[in-house]
């Protein structure tokens, strides 16, 4: 419920800010639209490079790659800070009209919050990944009023695993986001698309070419913008706070061409108005075309210089404006009927969409969540097929991974993720040291004898009935042998043989010495499990995976 509430709140915030801004100056002079608009995406640009280079890094861009890799290699930890921020940051570039989108920012921010959540409650780091899955999922439902589709993207991209044993949670997260959404903002999904009541069978053989060619704009905006951004990273000599602002520039001098030349405001911020207006077929070919080259050209010099923004939506609008001009070069050339001509849109934004996060199914569930018209699916499996083949033989990796990927950021395998989750489920005695060694008395000779046989660090004290009483260092009984002043000893934690890993590990990181001591369900010992067995056992557990 609170991936659901932060993603409603960031949707009207964004919203709010940008119609009180750019509505008004579109319906000015281009005077106004020029010179307050400049002055607003530069206030956009400076606060997001001070936001992002002084509290939190890690909050800019799309937000997708970052929380993958918190789920992959920090059990889904997520701070505070990067919430906060990403909220700020990501509501002024998209509200103050950057083209970039708010579903990846919104999978962070219900992401990161529902980690924050875990933290605070201090579940353990098995349950807190789970969290952070599920408020990814809540969040991307929330945005698009798509359930289905935003568990098909977490299983798909964030987990890479349709089989995972999280889609219960997953599926709930789901649920309780659409149904918050239902309550705090209606069933209106993002997208406003006519139904399709009717299309010719002969369409089939223009849905591979729309496909392809939404496909390889899809390929050639992913290689443009993520070339951009290591030539940025690399090269540019500018201080990091400076860079957005470059972007937003940019992007405003896009804009206002734009508007000069056909008089819309597609390339600010979302884009709704005119994407809505492609599906519908209220826009001219030579406006399809000039929204086209003009949201690409903004969104990649945005995205690369370093501003907060997805890539979801300016994705789909690429592929709506794509499609929708070859459906009016078909019908100029043999006549296509309306249905057929919004039918071909549809399949560019979805064909685009899928080449780009290559996650086929959610491409496809996205459309079809957002129409409820089960005709659509056959000619979208068919636009997922063309477009999957063209981006996997274009590019080895999809959006995300190639930018963790130029990034230096290598993530963990599905196997070695399965292999840690089959870890936390088997029972501590399957990893734990029945040879601990034990004290039985202070005598000198005893220790002696304990430290001659044993070259452990961690020893533990016991009592005639065989129940520890404490655990201590090698150094103690050193020094001890030494000075004859019995040490201190710390208050052992107990776990049992059946508690699982994952059980006991919350405990590991509060134990004294970082040590547990395994005893009977009589309170006799058994042995001891440190935080050196658990990784090692861990890492004989991946190491098993990949083999």
């Amino acid at each position: 419920m609170l991936g659901s509430v932060v993603a409603v709140l960031f949707h009207h915030a964004i919203h709010f800010i940008h119609h009180s801004i750019w509505t008004p100056l579109a319906a000015g002079s281009l005077e106004d639209f020029a010179g307050i608009g400049f002055i607003v995406l530069t206030v956009a640009g400076l606060t997001n490079g001070w936001l992002l280079t002084k509290y939190a890094p890690e909050a800019a861009g799309s937000g997708i790659p970052q929380l993958k890799t918190a789920y992959r290699q920090n059990y889904g930890q997520i701070s505070f800070r990067i919430v906060w921020v990403k909220f700020v940051a990501a509501t002024l570039s998209v509200g103050g009209g950057l083209s970039l989108g708010r579903e990846g920012p919104s999978v962070q921010l219900a992401g990161g919050l529902a980690s924050v959540l875990g933290q605070k409650l201090k579940l353990s780091h098995f349950r807190i990944r789970t969290l952070t899955a599920c408020g990814a999922a809540a969040g991307l439902a929330a945005a698009f009023n798509a359930p289905i589709a935003a568990v098909a993207f977490v299983l798909e991209e964030i987990i890479e695993d349709l089989n995972s044993r999280t889609i219960g949670p997953i599926l709930l997260a789901s649920f309780v986001s659409v149904v918050t959404l239902f309550l705090l903002q209606g069933t209106e999904p993002a997208f406003i698309i006519p139904p399709v009541e009717s299309f010719h069978g002969w369409v089939y053989l223009a849905v591979p070419v729309v496909a392809a060619l939404a496909s390889l704009a899809g390929v050639g905006f992913q290689k443009s913008t993520l070339s951009w951004t290591r030539h940025i990273r690399q090269k540019s000599t500018l201080p990091p706070w400076s860079r957005p602002v470059i972007g937003a520039w940019i992007n405003w001098a896009i804009a206002c061409l734009v508007f000069y030349w056909i008089g819309k405001t597609g390339v600010l911020g979302l884009g709704h108005q005119d994407l809505t207006a492609s599906l519908a077929g209220d826009l001219a070919l030579v406006s399809l075309l000039v929204l086209f080259v003009a949201k690409w050209m903004a969104t990649t010099s945005a995205y690369a210089w370093g501003n907060c923004g997805g890539i979801f939506t300016p994705t789909l609008f690429l592929g709506a404006m794509i499609g929708g001009a070859c459906s009016q070069s078909i019908d100029l050339g043999i006549g296509l009927d309306q249905d057929s001509q919004r039918l071909l849109t549809i399949v560019g934004m979805s064909a685009c969409l899928g080449a780009v996060v290559r996650a086929p199914i959610t491409s496809i569930l996205i459309v079809f969540e957002m129409t409820h018209d089960f005709a659509l699916v056959p000619p979208l499996m068919l636009g997922a097929l063309v477009s999957q083949a063209i981006s996997r033989s274009l590019c080895p990796d999809n959006f995300y991974n190639q930018f963790l990927k130029d990034s230096g950021i290598r993530l963990e395998t599905n196997r070695s993720l399965r292999a840690q989750a089959s870890w936390r489920n088997r029972p501590v005695s399957s990893f734990a040291n029945f040879e601990a060694p034990c004290l039985r008395s202070w005598e000198k000779a005893e220790v002696e004898k304990i430290l001659q046989k044993f070259p452990d660090t961690i020893f533990t004290l016991l009592n005639k009935e065989d129940h520890p009483t404490g655990i201590l260092e090698r150094t103690q009984l050193e020094t001890f042998l030494e000075t004859g002043k019995t040490p201190h000893l710390q208050n052992p934690v107990f776990v049992y043989p059946n508690q699982t890993m994952q059980d006991i590990e919350p405990l590991l990181k509060e134990a004294p010495l970082g040590s547990l001591v395994l005893v009977s369900h009589n309170q006799r010992f058994l042995g001891l499990f440190t935080s050196s067995d658990a990784a090692q056992s861990q890492k004989n557990e991946d190491e098993l995976a990949n083999s």
